[in-house]
């Protein structure tokens, strides 16, 4: 990105709040009035004194003179009393320079933020199953707030520096020219020391900020994988891979740091220099008699105010970079393209929906590999196995038929594409166009909110918010005013959640962790029962229940699929078997089809061996609890 490009893109953000910032520069302008012009007041001051003991006519400064000002005309009391007076101005008019300022950028700050959050919302699996949410929190937090310093201190600054430099370099020139030549020779260097300097720390800030984003997913992996890495003794590698990661940012840090730490000092060098000319010169000029003792006087407070501006001028170039980093960042992450979205005419409603659904010739294939749990990505896999998975297509010329209000086993090993089918049904992958139909329409001519409303799915993998009970499951109930009671009867929850001590207030820990992975799963598919949908899937959602537990669910669920479309997603032959229809899915394919007694009586068949092993399974642990 240019400066150009970058400036107008900061100009887009300010555009809103123009009014808020046009009330805080002119205030700022009349800070820096007062700054440039008290010192004047100050040389008349002087003046008049030095007149006044050497009983001489007093000397009236240069600026004054052309503004047909005597110094006669003041008394010293008078010329104190004017450059009070605009000091007084000066810092009265501080208070309205930093509201008028500080004030909107937190303002954009939350609109940005307001839009990062709405641009997640509508991003589809297929971006998350690519993005990290360490670079994600780190937009979130870290490059906003960026931005924000841009656009609040970084702007304020800036043109702080500006305009006083402006005005004070003015009033120097007015008194003497000759003298503000001189105090002025070391600003070319400032110039091109802290171009140099800017660039630099634009591509350090950046490399940090992009490394913050790795940092804090290394964080959050191994927070998410705490099981695992404590299961299998894994502790001191996670520490050391953290620890090596650590230390490359503080790298990273202490590199932005160096370039930091040149800024300040070199531009106090600098002024440094330009004090001292002003000194030596000066003093020379007043020896001459070419400039009075008060002008002298009031170049040294005006190179001092001069010298602020130019320390601030290298914060904000400071700001400015960081924000650019950071707003570039922000804007490569709002040009992620939304990969699933509504289609011109599509049905605004779809309340009447029947459940009638129609899978036509479906194949798929990831365009990387298979998302997996968070535990899963801990695991090691060889870019060999990754490479076949992306490869190897989740599902391969599916065809099936669910009539309206009848139900759906769909049965298979790990990797079968069982979940596959199941996000195709909701569009959380995009289907083939026209490859799957709702009630004889194309899921790409419904609306994601309708399409998401007539069919619900509880997913394999239980995510609980931290919250209380009854608002996890009661988050998209059909009946806002139900009973929570209702639904986890109905998934065989209510008892255990009646027995805690706040029962439905309970407050859940991160991701539900104060309930066991059978409970949590209890819940999710409460949640489920409670949107009401036209169709139903459970993808997976008894495998963490006892056999009893699971039946009396099952029994439930008879009623629940009553009047509605379900298809239950398990590797177990008792979740399916009171299904209308089963389906045995192999490496993506349809291989069997038809009722439970059916596919048993096929021998040679996978659903009949997969029962046999159950079965066989069953019995051996039913003998080892006898011994």
């Amino acid at each position: 990105m240019s400066i150009m490009s970058d400036a107008r893109r900061v100009l887009g953000l300010l555009k809103p709040e123009r009014k808020s910032y046009t009330l805080g520069l002119g205030a700022l302008s009349a800070v820096n009035f007062s700054d440039a012009a008290a010192p004047i007041f100050m040389a008349v001051a002087i003046d008049l004194t030095e007149a006044a003991i050497t009983q001489s006519v007093p000397s009236t400064p240069p600026l004054l003179t052309k503004l047909g000002i005597s110094a006669g005309s003041f008394s010293i009391m008078g010329a104190i009393g004017c450059y009070l007076l605009l000091m007084l101005v000066g810092n009265v008019a501080r208070y309205p320079m930093m509201m008028h300022t500080a004030v909107p950028s937190h303002r954009i700050g939350q609109t940005l933020r307001r839009e990062l959050a709405t641009h997640l919302l509508r991003l589809s699996q297929p971006f998350y199953d690519r993005a990290k949410s360490g670079d994600l929190m780190s937009l979130a937090t870290a490059d906003i707030n960026a931005v924000r310093m841009m656009l609040g201190p970084g702007v304020l600054v800036g043109m702080d520096t500006t305009l006083l430099a402006s005005m004070v370099l003015l009033v120097m020139f007015a008194m003497s020219w000759q003298l503000a030549l001189i105090a002025i020779i070391p600003l070319p260097l400032i110039a091109i020391v802290t171009n140099v300097l800017a660039h630099a720390e634009y591509d350090r800030f950046e490399a940090v900020q992009e490394d913050l984003g790795a940092l804090t997913e290394r964080v959050r992996e191994s927070y998410a994988g705490i099981r695992i890495i404590q299961g299998y003794a894994r502790e001191e590698h996670d520490e050391e891979r953290f620890h090596d990661h650590s230390l490359g940012h503080y790298a990273k840090n202490m590199h932005l740091t160096r370039i930091r730490s040149v800024f300040d000092p070199t531009l106090d060098l600098f002024m440094g220099a330009s004090n001292v000319l002003v000194f030596i010169f000066g003093g020379l000029m007043v020896l001459e008699g070419s400039i009075t003792l008060g002008t002298f006087v009031a170049f040294i407070f005006l190179i001092n105010y001069l010298s602020g501006p130019m320390i601030g001028f290298g914060w904000s170039v400071t700001l400015f970079q960081r924000g650019r980093a950071s707003l570039r960042r922000l804007d490569e992450f709002w040009a992620q393209p939304i990969e699933i979205a509504d289609h011109g005419a599509v049905v605004a409603s779809h309340a009447d929906a029947s459940g009638h659904i129609l899978i036509k010739d479906l194949s798929f294939t990831y365009a990387g590999p298979a998302p997996l749990d968070d535990e899963e990505l801990l695991l090691a896999r060889s870019q060999e196995e990754a490479e076949q998975q992306e490869l190897r297509p989740a599902l391969s010329h599916v065809s099936l038929e669910i009539p309206a209000g009848t139900t759906l086993g769909l049965i298979g090993a790990v990797g079968s594409g069982k979940s596959t089918l199941a996000r195709m049904l909701v569009r959380l992958y995009e289907p083939p166009e026209g490859s799957i139909l709702l009630d004889g329409k194309p899921l790409h001519d419904i609306s994601l909110k309708s399409l998401r409303e007539a069919i619900v799915m509880a997913p394999q993998n239980t995510f609980l918010f931290s919250d209380t009970v009854e608002r996890n499951v009661m988050i998209s109930a059909a009946q806002p005013d139900a009973s929570p009671a209702v639904y986890t009867q109905l998934a065989s929850l209510h008892e255990e959640i009646d027995a805690l001590k706040k029962g439905y207030d309970t407050m859940l820990g991160e991701r539900g962790v104060n309930l066991s992975g059978g409970q949590r799963q209890r819940l999710a598919i409460a949640r489920a029962i409670a949107a009401d949908p036209k169709v139903l899937i459970l993808d997976d959602c008894l495998s963490a229940v006892d056999a009893r537990t699971e039946e009396a669910i099952l029994e439930n669920l008879r009623r629940v699929f009553d009047g509605r479309t379900g298809i239950i997603i398990s590797h177990r032959v008792r979740a399916v078997q009171r299904c209308d229809q089963i389906a045995v899915l192999e490496q993506g394919r349809v291989i069997e089809r038809g009722t439970h007694k059916q596919l048993l009586a096929m021998e040679d068949g996978v659903y009949a061996r997969i029962a046999r092993e159950q079965v066989d399974e069953q019995e051996d642990d039913l003998d080892g609890a006898a011994e």
